[in-house]
């Protein structure tokens, strides 16, 4: 059995108009790099409303952390010398972590994974959405 069912979909949501929202200037070098690259993405797939730009640099700020955390991991390994010269989890396996499964819950909230952009329709775009805010 497959199809919608109609008791779920909610008639009266909220529809934000599309457009390219402003990378906010507190953002890092680095984190304006993956808002850019993200922003693309989005745009190229009809999801991008100006009213996401936090949840956008949220993303944006954990692929940063992610990245510099593996760097550490990478550089200092998986376990390092604790006070006791006993080895220990390198805290930086933990930030690496916990900036992993954020990505994954905003990515899922931006339906930048297979798994979300299942559930996920896209509607139409007519000539004037968003690309008039854009000059």
């Amino acid at each position: 059995m497959q199809g919608t069912r109609t008791d779920r979909v909610n008639l009266a949501e909220p529809k934000p108009k599309k457009a390219t929202p402003r990378c906010p200037a507190w953002l890092s070098p680095e984190a304006k790099t993956v808002w850019r690259r993200l922003t693309a993405q989005l745009k190229s797939m009809g999801m991008l409303y100006a009213a996401d730009e936090d949840i956008i640099a949220a993303y944006a700020n954990a692929v940063v952390t992610y990245q510099k955390a593996t760097r550490l991991v990478e550089e200092h390994g998986l376990l390092i010398p604790g006070r006791r010269d006993d080895l220990v989890t390198n805290p930086a396996v933990r930030i690496q972590r916990d900036a992993a499964q954020l990505i994954r819950q905003l990515a899922g909230e931006l339906g930048l994974t297979p798994s979300s952009r299942s559930r996920l329709s896209v509607e139409e775009e007519t000539p004037d959405d968003g690309d008039a805010l854009l000059g």
